[in-house]
């Protein structure tokens, strides 16, 4: 009688003891698989950040461009002209039927955004038309 309920005990204990790991291994399996889905989420996050950086960044070279025309009517750019204060280039200013066509680039922790503007010259001053990706 009495090794039939110490056979019991042992039975109900190495049913326990399975129990606890495989409800601990499911766990421990899940707080993994979140841990991956939270460093997904802020690895998003700061690459939209950094797009956001050179977003900006590219709009300092449309300035630095608007900069060079205020100063001189035929400024232009025959090569891409780099600021590496600024993370960001002037790839080309063009002339198409009376406006400038500024293209610039801004690259910030190799996340490179592009844009131009559309501007019109004045004698007195500069008007900007559009800005737009390209």
């Amino acid at each position: 009688m009495r090794n039939k309920k110490e056979n019991e005990n042992k039975e109900k204990g190495f049913i326990s003891l399975t129990l606890v790991i495989s409800v601990s291994s499911l766990l421990l399996a899940f707080s993994f698989m979140q841990s991956i889905g939270i460093a997904h989420f802020f690895d998003q996050t700061i690459r939209k950040e950094y797009r956001l950086m050179s977003y900006y960044f590219a709009y300092s070279c449309i300035n630095q461009a608007l900069l060079g025309l205020s100063h001189d009517f035929f400024f232009s750019v025959d090569n891409e002209k780099s600021f590496s204060d600024l993370n960001c280039s002037i790839d080309s200013i063009l002339d198409e039927n009376g406006f400038k066509i500024i293209k610039v680039h801004g690259n910030y922790q190799n996340i490179i955004v592009y844009r131009q503007a559309k501007v019109r010259l004045f004698d007195d001053h500069i008007e900007v038309i559009s800005t737009s990706p390209y």
